[in-house]
């Protein structure tokens, strides 16, 4: 009977000590101050926070020139008398008259050709009147593609707009007309003179290109396309 009880209460013991340690309760520490109890908790673990990657999209020929116009990236600088760069159709033509260039571009703002060119032999300013020799300034379209006697082709501009002729009127002068893209004349048609040429301005108002050039915006250029003729 003595051995069940000693039993009995050691199984008693047993069960209520669990394994025979009792687990403590981990509990956050506690801080003491000024007689307050305070609960510090441990710090939270802040995950980084990844940065979207922004990818910008790509820019325009013409929007990059307007953000840089002092550069132009070369587009507007002439490195040989025609230059093709690729094939396609041509919905807008940019003359810079103080750089002596013209650039054909495609409806994307992709270069087409460049081309070395020849000016009016009064080459300062726009046209104001009739036989001031001056290349006249703005912007005009192409109305007319037809073969030349002297200049082998041609391509004739709608100069005068409005524009100009209450321009010139204001001024007391006709404003002319008769202003075209045109190639070289007789005595140059294999080319031989071309560098002679296209160092010189010597029309009276049009823009001169070489022949070779001309096949090119011929068949690239139809008729209503944009020109724009700057400074």
């Amino acid at each position: 009977m003595r051995k069940n009880y000693i039993l009995i209460c050691t199984l008693g013991i047993f069960i209520f000590t669990g394994c025979g340690k009792k687990i403590k309760e981990i509990k956050p520490p506690i801080k003491e101050e000024n007689n307050q109890t305070i609960t510090i908790k441990p710090p939270v673990k802040e995950e980084p926070i990844e940065e979207e990657e922004i990818i910008p999209e790509e820019d325009t020929i013409e929007e990059i020139i307007q953000e840089e116009p002092q550069k132009e990236l070369g587009i507007y600088e002439w490195k040989s008398n025609d230059e093709v760069i690729s094939q396609g159709i041509a919905t807008k033509i940019v003359v810079v008259k103080s750089k002596r260039v013209m650039v054909l571009f495609d409806k994307d703002n992709n270069i087409l050709s460049r081309h070395r060119i020849s000016l009016g032999k009064n080459n300062i300013g726009t046209k104001l009147k009739q036989g001031d020799y001056k290349t006249p300034e703005g912007t005009y379209s192409i109305i007319d593609k037809r073969p030349d006697k002297v200049y082998y082709r041609e391509l004739l501009l709608d100069y005068p707009r409005a524009i100009d002729r209450e321009r010139s009127k204001k001024l007391g002068f006709s404003a002319g007309g008769g202003i075209t893209i045109h190639a070289q004349p007789n005595w140059n048609w294999d080319g031989h003179g071309n560098d002679y040429t296209l160092s010189n301005d010597w029309t009276e108002g049009c823009i001169a290109v070489t022949n070779e050039g001309m096949n090119t915006i011929w068949s690239t250029v139809a008729l209503g396309t944009e020109i724009e003729i700057r400074e």
